[in-house]
């Protein structure tokens, strides 16, 4: 999402005369883009206060702003009415949503009025931030997305309060951007949103009445549709992240019956305990997540699924801690993006419950989980020793080729050709703990 977001932000800036910079002590501007579900997130940007002044002592016309899930309100240091973090932050010029991306020539005008700039800006096009044309990073591989805000509420979470509540994207412009990116070369679409498959389905989207024709599951039907440019070289569809609630039996089916999408689903699951999940609003119980997760390996018997899980949890017992690393045991899930719960300030369980796990036992079960975490990762890699990928080449370091699998392995291959942006049959012939080694086909 927040990759996504960048590239259109370096669209706005690119059109008013910008070039990227070599670091930051060369830039004029500087935007920093955060994502602060946990409170460390945002502890982070804030401390970046003394190298911000001293990056202002020395360059004077330098503005800078921030952007994402740590802002509120879309203002600037000379507004009336600003954002928080302009006053927290005396060293912030500027504070947007993201959503609000298209004003930002504007705030940065009104911070330096003698700023000039190329205006050749289509504010038709710039008033609308899905309808900003990305500046992306690949043309084989982009991102798009299809929703902005999140009415799940999760009690740890800050996304609903700051992104707002959840909206989706008009179905045909997404179509038209998907399009325009394979004309453009692109082999590889991931689809993103704060609970993508939840597209279609929210309050502000059934009140519009735009998404009713596409049944009880319009994301469905948008995965449907997309998987049609495989007829104009589309090769690789993907999405995240999606929400349980929202996995229905004709999504699944859907997804098994596509030429294009991508059997790895990256699907939260927080916790293994149903009194935990009561407590961090996720609308969900254990055995209703792992009912869809059979039902997508029934369907999809090769696919790999990740998950998050937050240890830590305000009044997580050992038992509810044990559940949780028994579930993992269970599900042995191909990879798990482990985190220690930090309360975000402004979330309802920083308001209302307490952070009563001692940090040193947070530490312990994050230790001890991590522990699984890394056993399951290699065993489910050993069982691609043997077997040919196709890899879609994202990088080079040295004479590797670094690319990942249609299941979202990470594999490292030796070639002297730079091959960047193809798909490469590579026969797997080691196994590591977050990565595949092989040979070129």
């Amino acid at each position: 999402m927040n990759t996504s977001d960048s590239e259109r932000i370096a669209s706005v800036l690119e059109r008013l005369g910008y070039e990227k910079a070599a670091d930051g002590k060369e830039a004029n501007m500087l935007i920093f883009n955060t994502c602060s579900v946990k409170q460390k997130a945002e502890d982070r940007v804030l401390g970046l206060r003394r190298q911000l002044a001293d990056l202002k002592k020395t360059k004077q016309d330098l503005q800078v702003a921030i952007t994402g899930c740590m802002v509120s309100k879309t203002s600037t240091e000379h507004d009336e009415k600003h954002d928080q973090l302009l006053r927290r932050m005396p060293e912030l010029d500027i504070a947007f949503r993201i959503e609000d991306v298209a004003k930002l020539p504007k705030l940065m005008k009104k911070v330096d009025p003698s700023l000039e700039y190329k205006d050749e800006l289509d504010e038709g096009t710039l008033e609308n931030y899905f309808k900003i044309i990305p500046k992306k990073a690949t043309k084989f591989s982009v991102f798009v997305p299809i929703m902005t805000g999140c009415d799940k509420f999760c009690t740890y979470c800050i996304v609903p309060f700051t992104r707002g509540r959840e909206y989706s994207r008009d179905f045909t412009d997404i179509i038209e951007e998907c399009k325009r990116h394979v004309e453009e070369g692109a082999v590889e679409i991931t689809l993103v949103g704060q609970t993508v498959n939840s597209y279609g389905l929210s309050f502000n989207d059934k009140k519009s009445g735009k998404f009713e024709k596409f049944g009880s599951s319009p994301f469905s039907t948008l995965l449907r549709e997309v998987d049609k440019l495989s007829e104009n070289g589309l090769k690789r569809l993907r999405f995240t992240s999606p929400h349980p609630r929202d996995f229905t039996d004709e999504l699944i089916g859907s997804m098994a019956a596509l030429k294009t999408i991508c059997p790895y689903f990256h699907m939260p699951v927080q916790s293994g305990d149903d009194r935990t999940l009561r407590r961090m609003n996720r609308n969900y119980k254990t055995a209703e997540y792992i009912e869809i997760v059979k039902k997508i390996k029934s369907a999809m018997p090769d696919c790999a699924i990740s998950t998050d899980i937050i240890v830590g949890f305000c009044g997580e017992t050992d038992e509810e801690y044990e559940n949780t690393y028994n579930m993992y045991k269970e599900m042995e899930w191909d990879m798990c993006f482990l985190s220690r719960y930090s309360p975000r300030k402004g979330t309802y369980s920083e308001k209302k419950l307490k952070d009563d796990i001692p940090h040193e036992l947070k530490a312990k079960r994050w230790h001890h989980m991590n522990k699984l975490l890394l056993e399951c990762a290699e065993k489910s890699h050993k069982k691609y020793i043997g077997q040919t990928l196709k890899v879609l080449v994202t990088h080079i370091n040295g004479n590797k080729r670094i690319g990942r699998s249609r299941a979202f392995k990470e594999v490292q291959f030796e070639s002297d050709k730079d091959l960047t942006g193809q798909i490469i049959d590579v026969k797997i012939t080691k196994a590591g703990i977050f990565h595949l080694e092989g040979e070129r086909k």
